[in-house]
C-alpha cells in the first residue's frame, strides 16, 4: 500500500474509474519504463479521459521505481 498525507492507495484498487485502470496495471507501467502522468496515460490509458486521477498515479509512480533491474546473463541461460 502506498501512503500520503490524507490518501491511501491501496494495490489493485481502481484508480482510473474513466478508463478502468488499478494500481497494479499503472505500477506495471511504472516498472516498464513510464515515468510521468503523460508516459501512463499512453501506456495504459489511466488519467487520460477527465484527469481527477493524475494526483494518484503521481503518487504511485513515486513509489514505485521506474525500471526492472537488469538480469544477469548467467540467469537467462
Amino acid at each position: 500500500m502506498t501512503e500520503a498525507p490524507g490518501r491511501a492507495i491501496i494495490a489493485g484498487v481502481i484508480v482510473c474509474h474513466c478508463r478502468v485502470v488499478n494500481h497494479r496495471q499503472i505500477e506495471a507501467a511504472a516498472l516498464c519504463g513510464a515515468s510521468s502522468v503523460r508516459d501512463i496515460v499512453t501506456a495504459c490509458g489511466a488519467g487520460g479521459a477527465c484527469g481527477g486521477c493524475r494526483p494518484a498515479i503521481a503518487e504511485i509512480l513515486d513509489a514505485t521505481p521506474t525500471v526492472l533491474p537488469q538480469r544477469s546473463r548467467s540467469a537467462v541461460a
